[in-house]
């Protein structure tokens, strides 16, 4: 699965394994400061956390996780959510 832009950038800008910067993320949204669209973001989060077949690959190849299941790769997926829009 190709992950679209803005949640692939995202991805892969702030959340790779090497580089995980979640907290900074939530910085910029929380705060409006985002060079990004904030509401396609969260959008595409919903999208994925509500059907995740298929998108432990894409996440894995963007991110160098290796989430052995799609349920694994949602459940991460839910965490950044919470705590970047919550």
């Amino acid at each position: 699965m190709q992950l679209e832009n803005p949640i692939g950038r995202i991805l892969r800008s702030f959340c790779h394994v090497e580089w995980y910067e979640v907290d900074e993320l939530a910085e910029l949204v929380k705060g409006g400061v985002a060079k990004f669209d904030i509401g396609a973001l969260k959008n595409q989060f919903e999208y994925l956390i509500a059907n995740p077949q298929g998108i432990a690959n894409g996440i894995n190849e963007i991110t160098a996780n290796e989430f052995e299941s799609d349920a694994e790769a949602r459940i991460w997926l839910e965490r950044i959510y919470q705590k970047v829009f919550y």
